[in-house]
């Protein structure tokens, strides 16, 4: 593992690139930079919330599960219908994911101050993953989360299409609102000392 500097002078530059090709979920961005800002704090992947669809026989099963469709915007019933239409393997099923991040820290000290500013945002299901060497990985995670089995080639599971987009685009919204409460905490929480190349990209 290389050390805690290069590692994140690395995964600082490669947000930016990942943002240039389209890759990044620009919403969670400005949560990503207020904790890239942090001296003992940097973010490894981050999500918003997101729409997907997935080719799985059940979605909890990942070694089989395929996303098929995915946008972290309000979903619209002829884009649904779209991908329905498409060939699949196993079964589609709709899934709403609240927002998700894993952030590395240094210390015990800063994974207190960033699980309590999740806490405080909504973020129930956060604590430390993995303590490993100089640093913790942290999730920040909601418990916001829809799923919902679409079509196999034995049934159509759902009836109304309409209200069941309707359902899912409520809970990105609120998903989305959980991350700008995210990003209150962390700011209110701001060190006095800010890692220097993410100090100049703070709002």
């Amino acid at each position: 593992m290389a050390g805690w500097d290069e590692d994140k002078l690395a995964l600082w530059r490669r947000l930016w690139e990942d943002l240039e090709i389209g890759y990044l979920d620009e919403d969670a961005l400005p949560v990503i930079v207020e904790l890239f800002a942090r001296p003992k704090a940097y973010t490894s992947s981050s999500c918003s919330g997101r729409i997907t669809v997935i080719d799985a026989e059940y979605p909890w099963r990942k070694d089989d599960a395929t996303i098929v469709y995915k946008v972290h915007r309000p979903l619209r019933v002829e884009e649904l219908r779209a991908v329905m239409e498409r060939p699949y393997r196993y079964r589609l099923w709709l899934s709403v994911q609240g927002p998700i991040y894993h952030v590395y820290v240094k210390d015990l000290e800063e994974a207190n101050e960033v699980l309590e500013a999740a806490r405080e945002a909504g973020f129930k299901h956060s604590g430390v993953m993995v303590a490993s060497g100089d640093r913790l990985l942290l999730e920040l995670r909601t418990g916001i989360r829809v799923a919902a089995p679409l079509i196999d080639r034995d049934a159509v599971y759902v009836a109304d299409l309409d209200a069941l987009v309707r359902l899912a685009n409520r809970a990105l919204v609120e998903a989305k609102e959980r991350n700008v409460r995210l990003l209150e905490a962390l700011r209110a929480r701001r060190p006095k000392t800010l890692w220097g190349p993410a100090a100049s990209r703070l709002r």
